[in-house]
């Protein structure tokens, strides 16, 4: 029928042409090469039904419904506020891999025809956005505990937020969620072990309230202390002011070759305060002041942090000395103390 009406229309312009003494060759099949091709492209439908699946923190599977006619479909991807092709395919999904951890993404699709070896387009799809998952959370590790509370704390990552999950009665549940990155656990029972475990959210379109996960964390585990001070609580304490002794001892990081059992007893910083530290006791070191701390104390928290502003004073007192933090047990009380005690010294 088109041909028909096409080959009427060639006549008709033939006789004219011929009437008023012009004539020229007539091209029966490219005539209004333009109008053929504008009238295909609105013959091209619209992609509907858009949507997405995020399968990992850095692809992204898009599907649509199909076009009739059409010979295939471009994908577009914004970018610097306009829309990019991304591919050409033939099927009605397609996967954008190697894209962001945790990066919200905005994707349109429009089909089209092949009409004299050009392709003929018909109209965007509805804009559609989604994100990439965030990566697996890394560096978990349990910062502090208490009687009847534990601190974990993890390393940065690109997300929303954290989900923290406790086992509990067999399986994992969530608890809790935070921007930061750390999170308290509280109101638990002293000496009890507990389990926990984190991922990163990356919060979606509030519209679909569709959410994207990255992979759970190692599993970290801690035991809550007694609600008393206990000989590990001490040994913990001791552990730490140590640590904190030897930061602070910089006149002895500095010159500690110049000492002379230097090559003898000792060759580096590290045997130096290894040695002083075995060495020194009550009897044959100096010291200011003897602490103690009772049997039924319950936050050892609180003393920990005295300590370390006792050895602050010590250092600005004394800053080319190295304070050598010792501990022992007084069962029956001591001199300065009559309870059962554990008595603390900075020994110099």
């Amino acid at each position: 029928m088109k041909n028909s009406v096409k080959r009427t229309t060639v006549a008709i312009l033939a006789t004219m042409m011929i009437g008023t003494g012009m004539y020229a060759p007539i091209d029966h099949y490219n005539l209004f090469p333009q109008t053929s091709i504008t009238a295909e492209a609105a013959s091209v439908g619209r992609v509907t039904g858009l949507k997405s699946n995020t399968l990992s923190n850095s692809e992204i599977k898009l599907k649509w419904s199909k076009v009739k006619g059409a010979s295939g479909y471009t994908v577009y991807m914004r970018k610097n506020g306009s829309y990019n092709k991304v591919a050409d395919t033939k099927s009605t999904t397609y996967t954008v891999k190697k894209l962001p951890n945790a990066t919200r993404e905005n994707f349109k699709v429009r089909a089209y025809k092949k009409v004299n070896g050009k392709k003929v387009y018909g109209s965007y799809s509805s804009n559609w956005n989604t994100a990439t998952n965030p990566q697996p959370c890394k560096g978990l590790k349990v910062s502090s505990v208490n009687s009847d509370s534990i601190k974990l704390s993890w390393t940065k990552i690109g997300c929303t937020n954290y989900r923290v999950f406790q086992y509990i009665s067999g399986e994992w549940k969530e608890i809790g969620k935070t921007t930061g990155t750390s999170y308290t656990i509280k109101k638990l029972t002293p000496q009890t072990e507990y389990k926990f475990k984190i991922r990163a959210c990356k919060k979606d379109d509030k519209k679909k309230c569709n959410n994207h996960y990255g992979k759970h964390s190692k599993v970290v585990a801690a035991t809550t202390r007694s609600d008393k001070i206990t000989q590990a609580d001490i040994d913990a304490m001791k552990a730490e002011l140590t640590a904190y002794s030897r930061e602070k001892a910089t006149y002895i990081k500095e010159h500690y070759t110049e000492f002379w059992k230097y090559g003898i007893d000792y060759n580096t910083v590290e045997e130096l305060f290894s040695m002083l530290e075995n060495e020194s006791t009550p009897e044959n070191s100096s010291y200011s002041d003897v602490y103690t701390i009772q049997f039924d104390e319950k936050n050892i928290d609180d003393m920990t942090k005295i300590f370390k502003e006792q050895i602050d004073y010590e250092y600005k007192q004394d800053s080319d000395a190295y304070y050598v933090v010792y501990v022992e047990t007084c069962p029956d009380g001591h001199r300065t103390n009559p309870n059962p005690c554990w008595a603390v010294y900075f020994l110099y």
